[in-house]
């Protein structure tokens, strides 16, 4: 039975992810800062007939993520999946807009993004050997669209699509496949939804069902046809879609209203 591991996995898209390559015949290994976190998940995958077990990781401790990995191999063998998927500690924060962030900005919200790369020379020379495999990490939908509000954090963004998709161009002949998911909206029940909707900020058009992201992470690595997929509310996306266009008319009037008083 292959394995599964989901770095990063949080009580939204993570359990929906477990749940989903459970249900495909994986055995799952959550990964997260505290594992205790993931009693009810363990429980819940339990009944589902699905093996799991939680891990304790900090992806930016190196040597700390490596050991997970290695744990997770002596448990259950060699690692046939992985989810990157780790939230930004300071998502839940004011974002700067892009002209307001400076170089320590930027630094700062890349610090997810490096141990990607770690995590895949750990654990792509065991899919390599076997001829089989596949990563997937999350991304958001600033990596493709301008969404000037996210400042900072449009640099990881594009930096993380960019890794996965030449990664996937890299790997494709080895058997290995690379993707990402662009996220357009808020995961709904995710730990950065929750607080964004204790303090009101939280808005409904934006929500995203986790069990749905989770079916396209499956389609997309299960095909392997495309590296990349974009994931956005409302039925096809329309509503993120109308609301960007929206927000771009509405710019575009400005601009126009600015010329014409000169």
């Amino acid at each position: 039975m292959p394995t599964a591991v989901l770095i990063g996995a949080g009580p939204g898209l993570g359990i929906a992810m477990a749940r989903r390559f459970g249900r495909g015949g994986y055995k799952i290994a959550l990964v997260s800062r505290n594992p205790d976190r993931h009693h009810d998940a363990l429980r819940e995958l339990a009944g589902l007939g699905i093996e799991a077990a939680a891990f304790a990781a900090d992806v930016r401790d190196t040597a700390g993520l490596g050991a997970a990995l290695d744990e997770i191999e002596r448990n259950f063998g060699g690692i046939d999946f992985v989810y990157y998927g780790p939230s930004p500690h300071n998502m839940t924060e004011t974002q700067k807009s892009i002209d307001q962030i400076t170089g320590a900005d930027v630094e700062a919200s890349m610090a997810m993004v490096h141990p990607a790369a770690d995590v895949v020379a750990r654990t792509l020379p065991g899919m390599l050997a076997r001829k089989r495999g596949a990563f997937l990490f999350t991304s958001a939908i600033s990596a493709v669209l301008p969404v000037p509000e996210l400042g900072a954090m449009t640099v990881p963004a594009a930096a993380a699509r960019s890794y996965a998709v030449t990664l996937n161009a890299a790997l494709a002949k080895q058997g290995v496949f690379a993707g990402v998911l662009l996220i357009g909206g808020l995961i709904n029940g995710s730990d950065i939804q929750t607080a964004m909707s204790s303090s009101g900020q939280s808005d409904d058009a934006y929500l995203l069902d986790p069990d749905r992201i989770a079916d396209t992470a499956w389609d997309l690595v299960a095909k392997g046809k495309t590296p990349e997929a974009l994931i956005l509310p409302g039925r096809k996306g329309l509503g993120l879609t109308m609301l960007l266009t929206i927000r771009l008319l509405r710019v575009m009037k400005r601009s126009a209203r600015s010329r014409s008083t000169r």
